[in-house]
């Protein structure tokens, strides 16, 4: 292997990644994120594995090797979406290989010093892998063992068909409130010739009434029970009913008639049971393992949380989450356990909203258990996963490690660099000041409506102030706050700018008004809109208020940047990458006119 870094003089490549300060430290935890699908963990029936499964995978050759890490050409790949509108991609592609090269192995030193200084074994950490993992591991489990368990087979399918209630019907409907011997006599009257849509729309209830009762397709098995037998046998232009319903009537006249495929009778049987297999599986393994509340902790727990701050209970603990009885503040110790585990109100403490005076109240025994079990469900998914063998597969290991080392990747970033105080961003404001440069505008009066047939009698008198200043009080509307081009919703109004440069409708649909010009009638995401051009605004400065929250995520992802790029030089040097060029020029990237672009 050739020796990458061996000059211990870091910073010298001039296409390295940390070079562009602007997008090193994102693009390094998109790396952890970003294209990690499990691929081979599709749907297989229980227990089922095939040979290629069964077999030890050949481990991928490494292109890079950084002390017991190493960088494969799934790593390469990734990057490369990370970099992927980099202009060394089109002209000068061996230079972007590089780059992206370095970028994994900047990501796996990283993740070793965090590993290193310890933030994987921090509480709060390992909490958030343990809820990101057990997501993973939850995925593979249902695709594995869940789904093929709830679809149904041929002959289940056939069983379905057979029972007719899976055919399709086209009708339409009367729903009558009419006493019993009305509701016959309608019925009498359509079949000696009367017309159904002309009875539905003078008797039924339902809303169909005003299409004539014309309600289009449905499922056997959605119809009144009583239709379900005669539907067997009914045929175009045949009724059914009436039939009873509650304090009403309903009665059907059957317009078109289809049989099922396979693969709708299997959609319609698995509807139920996708929306309720998360929650049948987590019941089912808190019964598996034995979940119980520790009683006597109920009440402590209730009362801690009523009275103090959940930051003064957390520093109340021991290393395992015990506290004594003090004062009048109650003990706390283990709160629920399952076979061979426990949690304690450190566990707890991820899933618990505060309210401004820091407390987390929890309001009865009813929320602490839900609260106890979704703190419990993360190790129990893994333990299941484990027992299972899920955890040994090399995808799905692979993405926890991801997992694992983005998060404490981050966590280690964000204690060494807090965020900065109103002092520092209004220094990086000032310091930064033609960054934020607020481009010429146009000011509009904008009013935005829920329906279009309203917008459009607004249009017609928005030419006369009065009007406006009318409809605006009719309808109720609110002068906005702060009002944006996206931002505006409905029954709302106020003054925006807007740039020429935004492709959003509003944006496009004022852009060729001149000063009192009143728009078209503008459909928009959040309603439908009519806005009047009040002029021109020259380009100008921002104020610092207007790009607080912006300048204060610049001026903190600045510190972060300055901060990694001065980690990554200490760790290049003291840790050099061994590559083999040749294997980093395989890699398939997808362009086919370049070096390993278009193999098979």
């Amino acid at each position: 292997m050739g020796e990458r870094r061996g000059t211990g003089k870091p910073g010298r490549n001039d296409n390295h990644p940390m070079n562009n300060s602007r997008i090193h430290l994102a693009a390094l935890l998109a790396l952890l994120v970003l294209g990690m699908g499990l691929s081979g963990t599709g749907t297989a029936a229980p227990g089922a594995r095939s040979k290629a499964a069964r077999t030890p995978s050949k481990s991928p050759a490494a292109i890079a090797l950084i002390a017991d890490r190493k960088v494969e050409e799934a790593d390469i790949q990734r990057a490369a979406l990370v970099l992927a509108g980099d202009p060394l991609r089109s002209s000068g592609r061996a230079a972007w290989r590089k780059k992206l090269l370095d970028l994994c192995v900047d990501r796996e030193l990283l993740a070793m010093e965090a590993e290193r200084a310890g933030f994987v074994s921090d509480p709060s950490v390992r909490q958030k892998i343990e809820r990101a993992g057990a997501d993973v591991l939850y995925d593979v489990i249902r695709d594995r063992y869940l789904l093929p368990a709830a679809t149904p087979t041929a002959a289940q399918i056939d069983t379905a068909r057979a029972g007719g209630l899976f055919r399709r019907v086209k009708l339409s409907y009367i729903l009558s409130v009419s006493d019993r011997k009305t509701t016959y006599a309608l019925m009498e009257a359509i079949k000696h010739g009367a017309s159904f849509d002309s009875i539905a729309a003078l008797y039924s209830v339902h809303p169909s009434a005003a299409k004539g009762g014309e309600v289009g397709w449905r499922r056997v098995g959605q119809l009144n029970a009583g239709a379900w037998r005669l539907s067997r046998t009914a045929k175009p232009g045949d009724l059914m009913g009436p039939y009873a319903n509650a304090q009403a009537h309903e009665f059907y006249q059957v317009e078109e008639i289809a049989d099922p495929s396979d693969d709708e009778i299997r959609d319609v049987m698995m509807k139920d049971p996708l929306r309720e297999m998360k929650t049948r599986y987590e019941v089912g393994l808190l019964q598996k393992y034995h979940f119980t509340m520790i009683p006597d902790a109920v009440s402590s727990v209730l009362f801690a949380s009523a009275t103090e701050k959940t930051d003064s209970i957390l520093a109340s603990l021991d290393a395992a989450g015990f506290r004594p009885k003090r004062d009048i503040h109650p003990p706390l110790g283990t709160i629920a356990t399952v076979d061979g585990d426990s949690i304690s109100y450190r566990d707890l403490a991820f899933y618990l909203i505060r309210d401004e005076e820091g407390k987390a109240h929890i309001d009865d025994s009813r929320e602490l258990i839900m609260l106890s079990s979704t703190a419990m469900l993360p190790r129990l998914i893994a333990r299941d996963a484990r027992e299972r063998g899920v955890d040994k597969d090399p995808a799905a290991a692979r993405r926890l490690r991801l997992i694992r080392e983005e998060i404490s990747t981050r966590a280690m970033v964000a204690r060494a660099v807090p965020a900065p105080d109103s002092t520092a961003v209004r220094a990086w404001f000032a310091a930064h000041a033609s960054r934020y440069q607020r481009p010429p505008a146009r000011r509009v009066l904008v009013a935005v409506f829920a329906s279009r047939d309203t917008a459009r009698l607004a249009l017609a008198s928005w030419t006369r102030a009065a009007s406006r200043d009318s409809t605006f009080a009719v309808e109720g509307f609110r002068r906005a706050t702060r009002p944006t081009a996206t931002g505006i919703y409905p029954r709302f109004y106020g003054e925006v700018s807007v740039f020429d440069t935004e492709p959003d409708p509003l944006s496009v649909g004022v852009r060729g008004l001149d000063e009192g010009q009143i728009s078209s009638l503008l459909e928009t995401p959040n309603g439908y809109a009519v806005a009047q051009s009040l002029g021109r605004e020259p380009a100008r400065p921002y104020t610092f208020d207007e790009v607080r929250i912006r300048a204060a995520a610049e001026a903190r992802e600045d510190a972060e940047n300055t901060w990694v790029v001065r980690q990554l030089e200490r760790l290049r040097a003291a840790t050099p990458a061994r590559t083999v060029p040749a294997r980093l020029d395989a890699v398939r990237l997808g362009l086919a006119t370049e070096t390993g672009g278009n193999r098979r």
